[in-house]
């Protein structure tokens, strides 16, 4: 395997654990770091045709704008839901939270892909009880 084959597979698999954490600002200087440590190799996001054709004719039936940064959160979204039990999609008000689970959903079920969704406000119990706690002197979660 070449040094650019290696480092692509490096930088995809950086990306898919990193780039949905990150704020717009962050995510600009991420890339700019990105292209000193491996100058250039592009590495493009994982392409997923048919997840993002359901999301983009979801977009339109909502009549909503389809905005390619958006599209790319709500992939984003897609990847951390496939690799950890629990998401959290956090932002202001009016950011766009919700619209992003929702499209989601709705293109799962366009692709004939039944999701269960359980909503909750995190204000209506302790922080403990939802994110959980750990033990300290055990280091036991």
């Amino acid at each position: 395997m070449t040094y650019d084959a290696e480092a692509l597979i490096l930088i995809k698999s950086i990306r898919v654990n990193t780039i949905s954490k990150l704020t717009f600002e962050d995510s600009s200087l991420y890339e700019a770091l990105q292209n000193d440590m491996f100058p250039g190799i592009k590495a493009e996001d994982i392409a997923m045709e048919e997840l993002t054709a359901a999301i983009h004719k979801t977009v339109e039936e909502l009549k909503l704008e389809n905005i390619d940064k958006q599209v790319q959160k709500i992939l984003q979204f897609y990847e951390a839901t496939k690799q950890r039990m629990g998401v959290v999609i956090v932002g202001p008000s009016g950011c766009g939270k919700t619209t992003i689970w929702k499209i989601l959903k709705m293109a799962y079920e366009k692709m004939g892909q039944p999701v269960s969704c359980h909503v909750m406000n995190p204000k209506s119990m302790p922080r403990e009880q939802l994110l959980g706690l750990m033990n300290n002197d055990t280091r036991e979660f």
